[in-house]
């Protein structure tokens, strides 16, 4: 009776503390089980859930030998094309199933400073780049956010000449991005459809996704720095005095440049357009007329007049 009563013991302490490890079991799969469906567990080919659908990535190594995961060419607007040339970007489209974020998204129209030439790229091109070492939300990493200079005229967010490799390794996020540049993203009516700096606006919207998403990246959506240089550093001196920017970012780096140097700032805005219209063919004082006619016009045609109607002071000056 005793060995009965003994082995009864035994059996009931073996079955209690296999009910406890299966409910710790159970606790910690429904824990973790949001965190799997924001990302793969193929880390190879890591997939994200942003607010707009997901997003497969890829995974590289650092100069120390680390890891750390890229998703590029993520829309953070809707394509700025046909009516929507020259307005302020709209907020991207959900897309269906997922999203490859292996490759850069085209750069957007402009001259070329490295080879003196026009580069066609895309008007469909208001992209960026996510550059992270963990995809755990809870990891809350500072985030830079990076504006490219090149004169409002030129550069990309791609990482040929400025990748990730060394910020990553001091435990932050990077962003970079894509926007309008010369008139496609500057381009001046001073009308409510087009009052100007559309190229600075999308900077506002890239800030705004990151807001949305960046926590799913490992990234602190209250940390977040905004650091340019050259042209990207007087759009940081922008967003420091722009109410279309507040409460999206928390620090600013402003690298070579402020938007009070001459250079910084248009001049002749309303005038050159209508000046571009006549050199075009069209001669109109009707800012909607003119507005019909140049979202007609090819952005490489339209680029390229556009630097040749600009005046000596128009030249050496950028354009918002």
């Amino acid at each position: 009776m005793l060995k009965t009563f003994k082995g009864c013991i035994y059996c009931f302490g073996f079955l209690t503390i296999s009910i406890y490890v299966a409910m710790f079991l159970i606790r910690m799969v429904q824990r973790f089980l949001p965190q799997a469906k924001r990302y793969s567990t193929d880390m190879s080919n890591p997939i994200v859930s942003v607010k707009q659908g997901k997003l497969k990535g890829s995974s590289q190594k650092l100069f120390d030998g680390s890891t750390y995961y890229s998703f590029k060419g993520v829309p953070y607007a809707q394509p700025p094309i046909g009516k929507l040339r020259f307005k302020a970007p709209l907020p991207p489209q959900p897309w269906p199933g997922i999203r490859e974020a292996i490759d850069h998204g085209p750069v957007c129209p402009q001259f070329d400073m490295t080879t003196l030439s026009i580069n066609e790229g895309n008007e469909d091109c208001l992209f960026l780049n996510v550059y992270t070492k963990s995809l755990e939300p809870s990891s809350r990493l500072p985030v830079i956010f990076y504006i490219h200079g090149g004169a409002f005229m030129s550069g990309s967010g791609n990482d040929e000449l400025l990748g990730p490799r060394f910020l990553l390794q001091h435990n932050v996020i990077l962003v970079t991005i894509n926007y309008r540049l010369e008139t496609l993203g500057f381009l001046c009516l001073d009308t409510p459809e087009v009052p100007g700096n559309a190229g600075m606006k999308d900077q506002v919207a890239a800030l705004r996704w990151v807001q949305e998403n960046i926590e799913q990246f490992g990234g602190d959506p209250k940390n977040v720095t905004i650091y340019g240089e050259s042209a990207g550093a007087a759009s940081v001196t922008y967003h420091l005095m722009s109410p279309m920017s507040k409460d999206l970012f928390h620090k600013a780096i402003a690298h070579s440049g402020v938007c009070t140097n001459d250079w910084a700032k248009g001049v002749n805005d309303r005038e050159r357009a209508f000046k571009v219209g006549k050199v075009l063919g069209k001669k109109t004082n009707d800012p909607h007329e003119l507005l019909e006619f140049l979202q007609g016009v090819p952005a490489v045609k339209l680029i390229a007049l556009t630097r040749k109607v600009r005046t000596d002071d128009e030249t050496i000056r950028c354009l918002p």
